[in-house]
């Protein structure tokens, strides 16, 4: 009865440890699996994040390109102040030329709906890279801060502007049949607009859209080593 016993016993505590065993095996599986499939979520996080960011990477490149040429114009105009003889000698078609391209403002807009929508799900702690994280969560306040300079050229550039075509109008008969855009060059409002608006906050809106340019190339280059990790 006694060896009968052990041998219970013993038989016992083996089906018990094969049962615990298969249910760690099954846990660990289960666990895998869990695992495989979050990783496989982030994979397709990443790739559409990539996708997007490439996107506005191209996009606030374009206006970066062109708030560069607008601020070369201001510049080529403030040189002009400072000298009388060389503006005198110049055309009124170059000197309409150069206030067209200091008057060019581009504005960054942002397609985030990707990076909208992970956030608001939650699915952004999907992401294994906390770098990656902080970066993506941050993003938008970046942005905001760096588009501040351009909305706000944008919102007073037309009415300073506006001031001076107005004082250059050739008016006939009680109408506008022309305009001396050389007048512009002494009129207080497209003086201020041109050292105010066009160079001083231009110079740091660049400054702030190619810091936001450089994140969004460190954002990409961080989607880039997890892909596929």
């Amino acid at each position: 009865m006694e060896n009968k016993t052990a041998k219970y016993f013993k038989y016992a505590i083996g089906e018990i440890l094969l049962v615990i065993i298969g249910i760690l095996i099954a846990v660990s599986i289960n666990n895998w699996n869990e695992d495989r499939k979050l990783k496989k979520e982030e994979q397709s996080i990443l790739k559409d994040l990539k996708q997007e960011m490439t996107i506005n990477l191209k996009a606030l490149e374009f206006v970066i390109e062109g708030n560069e040429r607008s601020f070369q114009g201001a510049e080529e105009i403030k040189a002009l102040f400072g000298d009388r003889e060389a503006f005198d000698k110049i055309s009124d078609t170059t000197f309409y030329r150069l206030i067209r391209k200091m008057n060019y403002n581009r504005t960054y807009d942002p397609k985030n709906g990707i990076l909208n929508s992970i956030i608001s799900s939650g699915q952004i702690n999907q992401l294994s890279n906390k770098e990656l994280k902080y970066l993506l969560a941050s993003l938008k306040e970046l942005t905001t801060d760096a588009l501040e300079n351009s909305m706000n050229i944008e919102t007073r550039r037309d009415d300073l502007m506006k001031s001076a075509w107005i004082n250059a109008m050739f008016i006939a008969d009680e109408k506008n049949v022309g305009y001396d855009v050389k007048s512009f060059y002494e009129h207080p409002e497209f003086i201020f607009a041109t050292n105010n608006l066009f160079i001083s906050q231009r110079r740091d809106g660049l400054e702030e859209e190619k810091e936001l340019k450089a994140t969004i190339e460190y954002i990409i280059e961080l989607i880039n080593k997890n892909i596929n990790k």
